[in-house]
């Protein structure tokens, strides 16, 4: 357990001003969060907080706080962070990667894996096999494509000066990945719905 956490947090409440202060939440998978108020919880190793969405609306939640990167209170960044044991990366190596897993967070758009998600999920629908075979195929695709990464030349577009970065193409990439695999599951769903809308469209106007 995370011993100090009980001092960071009572020196970043006492420190910080209670009111206009604007609070950041950095997580280790790169999520940002805008958070009006926060509470350690340090016997329980997680912090509970209300946090502001992208519709502007202030929500409730928590996280284990060995999630969490730091928090920035003006600008000041407190990590909370700590490398526990060797193996780990340590707080300079984890920056570069919460950095790297920030950008891909809001520059990585795989619209791509949606579209072709569809496709797949849609087009196996038609195949002239029995209904257990259709539904293999999406499932094989999905699985698949679970281990594909964002390209390197797409990193080096947007990052060409990180590109000699491990530890920064590591982040963005095990990012990257969740979005395509994220996008793929919604694609192929959303193939297979659309595709059960079109047999039953089939079906009501053959007059059956």
């Amino acid at each position: 357990m995370k011993t100090n956490f009980l001092l960071i947090g009572i020196i970043i409440l006492l420190l910080s001003p209670t009111t206009n202060a604007q609070i950041q939440l950095n997580l280790l998978n790169g999520k940002e969060l805008k958070l009006e108020s926060y509470v350690f919880h340090n016997h329980e190793n997680y912090m509970d907080y209300s946090f502001i969405n992208k519709k502007g609306k202030t929500k409730q939640s928590y996280t284990d706080l060995n999630d969490v990167y730091s928090i920035n209170i003006n600008g000041k960044d407190s990590i909370i962070y700590q490398q526990l044991i060797d193996e780990e990366f340590d707080v300079g190596e984890m920056s570069r990667i919460v950095m790297a897993r920030q950008f891909a967070l809001k520059e990585y758009k795989p619209w791509w894996a949606f579209a072709s998600g569809v496709l797949v999920g849609c087009g196996s629908m038609f195949l002239p096999l029995n209904g257990t075979t259709k539904l293999i195929i999406p499932v094989i695709y999905t699985t698949g494509m679970a281990f594909v990464r964002p390209a390197n030349s797409y990193i080096r577009k947007k990052h060409e000066t990180e590109m000699h970065d491990n530890l920064f193409i590591y982040g963005y990439k095990s990012t990257g990945r969740k979005k395509i695999f994220k996008n793929t599951t919604l694609g192929v769903l959303s193939g297979i719905f659309v595709s059960g809308i079109v047999w039953s469209s089939l079906y009501f106007t053959s007059g059956n």
